[in-house]
């Protein structure tokens, strides 16, 4: 499994704007399980967001690189609205851990 996750301060007030260029429509990646956007209970302007994909390191730069220009441009969309992001990448899930 793969996650892909950000960390990202909005411009005050964004969060409708962001969300809206977020969104993958009608073509998200192959694999997408689902995905959640977390807000900071005390500034809703920070913002967590990660997905859940059912593929393999392998599937993801395939599509990657199949998809590379559009997801720029996704990614160019959503910077419109955030100050600046903490943090960002894709991560293996190497553990799973239920109660």
């Amino acid at each position: 499994m793969i996650v892909m996750l950000s960390a990202r301060r909005l411009k005050p007030g964004a969060w409708e704007q962001f969300r809206r260029a977020w969104d993958p429509g009608t073509n998200p990646p192959p694999g997408f399980q689902r995905a959640y956007h977390a807000r900071n209970i005390r500034d809703e302007d920070e913002v967590i967001s990660f997905g859940l994909f059912e593929m393999s390191e392998q599937e993801y730069r395939q599509w990657r690189g199949d998809s590379d220009s559009r997801e720029n441009e996704r990614v160019d969309a959503m910077s419109a609205f955030v100050e600046n992001e903490h943090l960002a990448g894709v991560y293996e899930v190497i553990e799973e851990v239920e109660p």
